[in-house]
């Protein structure tokens, strides 16, 4: 008999992802849909305090486990883990964030329990009958591909970090005392057996990132101007650390590669934050940049389509603003008041 809805947690140092809680919130509403409990695993090297937000935001129960070696990310012994836990218990539906840890371990897990895996959802559905689909943009953005997996289980999915919101449950009346699990990583796999060790990560330079995986964009348009009037973008990038791209007129005005184009004719992006100047946002960029967290838009119209969707909106000339927020960080950062 089948255990229900089934989320792996993952931890980054001594706290959850922002994309754990996403879905571990939606882990809460297909469970609620299917009338089945949501149970989460957590495993990491110190977890005081994370199973019991993992409860906050939807579990009804949860896995946890603890060990040394699990500073960082153990490919091996968290696929072992999860695969004997999907044996024992037999969820029905096993989802995690589609993040580089995420996706790597959903594909080993699939592989060794024998099931499909659908990727980078940004949309969930389960039928009557326990069926779940995913749904995914494919071929530019242009396309809603709806992806199932009716002939195994558990039915894995990867979910694209930040289309789905977080958000603690509510729970009427008074709810069942959540169930704790304490796991011993070591009863399911010998430290002999890893075959993969990772030792550490190294920062990606966000000049050659892929625009897709950074955290954060400053992205430039029409209102930028020529090569030479983008150089304040790619400044404003550099001091923040973050990934330069821009709209197809940057392109053709030969400020960025085609590499670099965010937009139906270009890549599709969901950074933590995104800084858009100069770029009026005809709907052609925007569906490559909608799934934003935050987004700063910089624009001399106000009326400009960007303006509507941005968290913050700052009206003015872009060769005006950007250069005194160049200036001030690069005071903040030299330690000058």
């Amino acid at each position: 008999m089948s255990s229900g809805i089934w989320v792996f947690a993952e931890v980054k140092g001594t706290e959850l992802l922002d994309t754990s809680l996403e879905a571990i919130t939606e882990g809460r509403r297909l469970a609620d849909q299917s009338r089945e409990e949501l149970t989460a695993v957590l495993l990491g090297d110190r977890l005081e305090g994370l199973p019991e937000i993992a409860v906050q935001y939807g579990s009804d129960r949860v896995f946890w486990g603890e060990d040394g070696r699990f500073v960082h990310y153990a490919p091996d012994a968290y696929t072992a883990v999860l695969a004997g836990l999907i044996r024992e218990h037999d969820p029905s539906v096993f989802l995690l964030g589609a993040t580089s840890l995420g996706s790597d371990l959903a594909a080993r897990v699939a592989a060794r329990v024998r099931t499909g895996l659908m990727s980078n959802c940004d949309r969930l559905q389960i039928s009557d009958k326990g069926l779940l689909t995913g749904s995914k943009l494919r071929f530019g953005a242009k396309v809603h591909a709806t992806i199932g997996c009716p002939a195994r289980r558990p039915q894995m999915a990867t979910i694209e970090p930040g289309v789905m919101k977080a958000k603690k449950a509510l729970r009427s009346g008074t709810p069942a005392k959540p169930e704790m699990v304490c796991l011993r990583p070591a009863d399911f796999y010998s430290p002999e057996d890893d075959r993969v060790k990772v030792v550490g990560f190294i920062k990606a330079d966000p000049n050659t990132v892929d625009i897709s995986d950074a955290d954060i964009i400053v992205a430039g348009g029409k209102g930028v101007g020529d090569p030479k009037g983008f150089q304040c973008i790619r400044d404003l990038a550099e001091l923040l650390k973050a990934a330069v791209a821009g709209s197809r007129v940057a392109v053709d005005n030969g400020c960025i590669g085609k590499e670099r184009q965010i937009g139906q004719s270009g890549k599709t992006v969901s950074p933590e934050l995104m800084i858009s100047c100069g770029i009026s946002g005809a709907s052609a960029h925007t569906v490559g940049m909608r799934d934003s967290r935050t987004t700063i838009a910089i624009n001399k119209d106000k009326s400009a389509p960007i303006m509507k969707m941005a968290d913050l909106g700052v009206v003015g000339d872009v060769h005006e603003i950007v250069p005194v927020l160049v200036n001030r960080l690069r005071e903040m950062t030299s330690g000058k008041k």
